[in-house]
């Protein structure tokens, strides 16, 4: 079959010492330390067999995150861009959506026909992190589309275990390969529902929110936001068109921070302007440029509010803590969409119609076209881009 591999050299840069796990498994915490020379092709490879308690699925839709589009190319020093946890050579591509097509002989809620999707983050549930109940910090995790081969291909293996149907999706779109295509779209929601609603512990109806950012994460946090009723949503980002998106998923304003500071107004102004004064019970940030919204975030958030954080930046983010203690504000970083029960909420959603994620999908590729489709991605021509595989 067809797959989009990623493959490097092992070569820990000078001045890093790899973990013991990291030399045993051949494995990094972060890629960009360990992973040099690294490429980016299409390759022929087995149809991989499923095991006993995992599903053969035809790939529908594998879309395209930022993670992905930090696979092309390299470094000054001609290390990996990926700063997080992966091992290589492996088949890209974390969100993903199938038709199963073939089950081991241990699955017993999934047959062949079901359209599904899976969860990246395969936890291991027995070390103290799972035991407690943070799967997403799982200390043996393994992740599909970065240790273990993802939706980049025709045909990829997942675990019975971490499946969600989601057939219910095709009377909302009206094809299975439409839903297919929008269903590889509930993982980066999922991110976004975890930061919010898990680990941020959620905002009441009728609370003003701030999303800074309307790539996918802010896209499906602005979604979000609306769906569970908040009063004024107020969005940040910086490309013309992502702007719009933001509108069309419920954002009630939607301000490009540079064209604020351009008329002597910054941000936090703006919000505290239109809230009258209170701020926002929640602020969710998504962007790789904290140094540049936290300090704004400080300003703006109420007392008592919460700060999602979801977006990761590779530099460290100054942080007034005196503002955020005066205020009494709880400060939820997060990381991740597993556990939790979020999948199948975030799917009941869309199969609602309470949050349309394919309002922001702008293009489909074919395989063939994978590395093109991460390009756009990566020059943030759009939304959301996915790759079909298979039509």
């Amino acid at each position: 079959m067809k797959a989009l591999q990623a493959d490097a050299q092992w070569k820990p840069r000078e001045g890093y010492k790899p973990t013991e796990r990291e030399s045993r498994d051949k494995r990094a915490s972060m890629g960009s330390d360990l992973f040099y020379h690294p490429s980016l092709k299409l390759v022929d490879i087995p149809v991989p067999e499923p095991k006993d308690d995992e599903v053969l699925l035809k790939v529908g839709g594998a879309a395209v995150c930022g993670s992905d589009t930090m696979f092309l190319g390299a470094d000054e020093d001609d290390y990996l861009y990926y700063c997080g946890h992966c091992r290589l050579p492996v088949v890209i591509g974390h969100e993903f959506s199938g038709e199963i097509v073939r089950v081991g002989k241990n699955v017993k809620n999934f047959k062949e026909g079901d359209l599904v999707v899976a969860e990246t983050m395969n936890w291991c549930g027995e070390c103290a992190a799972c035991r407690e109940g943070l799967v997403n910090q799982c200390e043996n995790l393994e992740e599909i589309g970065f240790t273990l081969d993802g939706g980049y291909a025709e045909y990829l293996v997942a675990k019975e275990k971490f499946c969600f149907h989601v057939g219910d999706l095709v009377s909302v779109y009206g094809s299975k390969e439409r839903a297919l295509e929008v269903a590889a779209m509930v993982e980066p929601t999922a991110v976004a529902y975890n930061g919010m609603f898990v680990r941020g512990g959620g905002f009441r109806p009728g609370g003003n929110v701030a999303v800074f950012g309307a790539g996918p994460i802010g896209l499906s946090a602005t979604s979000l936001a609306k769906a569970a009723g908040a009063a004024k949503i107020i969005t940040f980002e910086k490309e013309p068109l992502r702007m719009k998106l933001a509108k069309e998923v419920g954002a009630d304003y939607v301000f490009n921070p540079d064209a604020l500071y351009a008329t002597g107004t910054s941000p936090s102004e703006k919000v505290l302007e239109l809230t009258e004064g209170i701020g926002v019970e929640m602020a969710v940030e998504a962007t790789h440029h904290q140094a540049e919204t936290i300090p704004e975030i400080e300003q703006m958030v109420a007392v008592g509010g919460t700060i999602a954080q979801i977006g990761i930046s590779p530099v460290r983010t100054p942080i007034m803590s005196t503002y955020l203690q005066k205020k009494g504000v709880n400060y939820h970083c997060s990381i991740g969409s597993s556990g939790h029960d979020i999948w199948p909420h975030v799917i009941r959603l869309i199969a609602s119609r309470r949050i349309d994620p394919g309002k922001f999908l702008t293009k489909c590729y074919g395989l063939d076209e994978a590395i093109e489709a991460i390009e756009a991605a990566e020059r943030l021509e759009g939304g959301k881009f996915v790759i079909t595989p298979n039509w």
